[in-house]
């Protein structure tokens, strides 16, 4: 499928911001779009897992909310333990339902998100243009003042509008020069930023293995977690499969690409409940991992886009076009709070509605029109610091548990103790939801 000469707004990334972008500028009334995307469509497999209830009201705007409700597992409660007994139960439902019609956080692999979002956005008529891979743009190109964008293929795009939602890696951000770094300059703790995440199938069911919530478990430094992944999101649905994450500190060196069975095994056992390890002198009805279907690791680190906003190669005779970097171009952090693509959705759909009102409204001067749109970008930069900091927050606590076996104890009945108020538990939601950072 060729790719036009001239579009008024160019999505680059296909993933669920730049999808949610495309279908939020069209559900505001503006068609002339294209979006692209480097490489053929992923394998099912995704690191994302959880849905927000701020998300998913944003989502519900454009359309897509009860398709993804209807495939996920709607998680009622998040339940942190250490490795002995609960915690803290953050109920979602009961402290949320008052305030949003999504009170819960949908479970759902990432991949099953982007299937429904493009599948929505075809049925409007609009296709992903793959693989489209872009090396390079010039401002200023025309009287118009539009983008040239130029791709691996020879082909070239004039646009009036970039929006680049091509990730953390983002070439849009890249090739305009625009930093990214940590906005505290304080990095993740090392015993923290090496995670692996894999898909696995236990040995037997168990009461502990969560089915209809998330269950964290948090303890001497280190953390894990067990998310139940749909049945029906899987072609393999025999078994009832779970998502598993734990970090690995540097002191152990660097995981496998791919950790396999062994090593999967030998570092849960070593964070995870007792209830659901496979040594029998912790656990008097062992379980084991008796199928990973898909593993890998990642480096986790915050970085934030110094402008998200801004019009390529700016001049004082003419104005080049505008760029807009979004979801994980703009910011990265922690996955604390299952964060990452829910504010990258936020952004996309709040950037549909914000620039459809730009480009509908009257004549006049550039830079008088174009204030609503740098107004957006201080909220949704504003946003991001906050997640990025909750997320730092919720890595501390983590840190801190570790920190010696009396502090651990301290921390457990603090933690224990502050989960028994109402409002804390309320606030926790509050702020996990997403509901207070919309």
């Amino acid at each position: 499928m060729a790719l036009p000469r001239h579009t008024t707004v160019l999505i680059v990334g296909a993933g669920p911001t730049g999808l949610s972008a495309a279908i939020s500028l069209y559900q505001n009334g503006f068609r002339d779009l294209v979006i692209v995307d480097a490489v053929e469509r992923m394998p099912d497999t995704s690191r994302a897992m959880e849905i927000h209830a701020a998300t998913l009201e944003a989502l519900d705007t454009i359309g897509c909310a009860d398709k993804l409700v209807q495939l996920g597992i709607k998680s009622r409660s998040l339940n942190i333990w250490n490795r002995e007994s609960s915690m803290f139960t953050m109920k979602m439902t009961s402290t949320l339902k008052s305030h949003t019609k999504f009170p819960f956080l949908l479970v759902l692999p990432q991949n099953k998100t982007e299937n429904v979002l493009e599948e929505h956005l075809k049925g409007l008529g609009i296709e992903v243009h793959r693989p489209c891979r872009i090396i390079g743009m010039k401002g200023n190109v025309d009287a118009f003042g539009n983008t040239q964008v130029s791709f691996q293929s020879g082909e070239v795009i004039r646009a009036q509008y970039v929006i680049g939602a091509d990730g953390a890696r983002s070439v849009i951000r890249q090739l305009n020069g625009i930093n990214f770094s940590d906005p505290d300059d304080v990095p993740v703790d090392d015993s923290l930023a090496q995670v692996v995440l894999a898909d696995v199938v236990f040995s037997s069911e168990k009461a502990a293995l969560p089915t209809d919530h998330v269950l964290a478990c948090i303890h001497e430094g280190a953390f894990s977690m067990i998310i139940p992944i749909p049945k029906a999101c899987l072609e393999d649905s025999q078994d009832q499969i779970y998502r598993i994450a734990f970090n690995i500190p540097g002191a152990k060196g660097p995981p496998p690409t791919n950790p396999q069975l062994s090593y999967l095994q030998e570092h849960f056992d070593a964070v995870g409940p007792f209830e659901l390890t496979s040594n029998p002198k912790l656990n008097s009805e062992p379980i084991r991992i008796a199928r990973c279907l898909w593993s890998t690791r990642f480096r986790t680190h915050a970085a934030i886009a110094d402008k998200v906003v801004f019009r390529m190669h700016e001049r004082t005779d003419t104005l080049g076009g505008y760029v807009f970097l979004v979801g994980d171009a703009a910011h990265v952090h922690s996955p604390a709070g299952g964060q990452g693509m829910n504010l990258g959705i936020r952004d996309a759909i709040d950037l549909g509605v914000a620039l459809t009102e730009h480009m509908r409204s009257a004549p006049g001067d550039a830079l008088v029109q174009g204030l609503a749109l740098q107004e957006f970008g201080k909220q949704r930069y504003k946003s991001a610091l906050k997640v990025i900091r909750l997320s730092k927050k919720i890595m501390g606590v983590i840190a801190t548990l570790g920190a010696s076996s009396k502090r651990v104890n301290l921390q457990y009945w603090l933690i224990r103790f502050l989960g028994s108020i109402p409002a804390v538990r309320k606030m926790a939601a509050w702020q996990v939801s997403g509901l207070k950072n919309r």
